[in-house]
């Protein structure tokens, strides 16, 4: 009796691992699959955020439109960020100053691809647990290497952050109080200087 008791406990362990080892890879790709609708659930949609290089910390809120991504700085100081896939616009509202730049050839296109890419999770390191799925991939844009980690909460699925880092420098953003953007207009996110008289 003891002895089928044994035999039975071993067979259990090697079917309890078959059966992870044939699973784990359709539980990595229906995981992928419900983090690529999350993300498109994103769109018309804000968060607050906290954000930080490792030296300076800075709040605000981020607007995620269809097309572009505004990020309202609230401090230390007042910033508006409006970014498209290939432009950009800086806005420091204390010195009434605009500049644009090119976000094709910038880290900040990483998260377009997080955001709107359906092949994003492609070749990405996916962990979860019980509470958190985290993601890492490195991408290359114009000459450099970034190493990305993104972190969602886990059931629900709920983006809580975002780093970014490039050799020794650093940018982590973490986003909570997720809330619906119903009847923002397109002008809402305009590339338009605002103190253009």
């Amino acid at each position: 009796m003891q002895e089928k008791d044994k035999f039975l406990k071993k067979t259990s362990k090697v079917i309890i691992i078959f059966i992870l080892f044939i699973s784990g890879p359709l539980f990595a790709e229906n995981t992928k699959l419900q983090l690529l609708n999350y993300n498109n659930s994103l769109k018309n949609s804000s968060a607050l955020f906290i954000q930080t290089d490792g030296k300076t910390i800075e709040e605000g809120i981020i607007y995620i439109g269809s097309e572009r991504v505004k990020m309202d700085y609230k401090k230390p100081k007042k910033i508006t960020i409006v970014l498209s896939e290939k432009k950009g616009m800086y806005v420091d509202h204390e010195l009434k100053e605009t500049q644009y730049f090119n976000t094709h050839k910038s880290f900040v296109n990483i998260f377009f691809k997080i955001l709107t890419s359906k092949d994003f999770y492609k070749n990405s390191k996916i962990n979860f647990t019980d509470n958190s799925i985290t993601i890492r991939d490195d991408f290359e844009t114009n000459k450099k290497l970034y190493k990305t980690k993104i972190v969602y909460e886990n059931k629900p699925i709920k983006l809580r952050k975002i780093e970014v880092r490039e050799n020794d420098e650093r940018l982590e953003i973490g986003f909570y109080n997720h809330n619906d953007l119903e009847g923002t207009k397109k002008e809402f996110f305009s590339l338009i200087n605002p103190y253009l008289n």
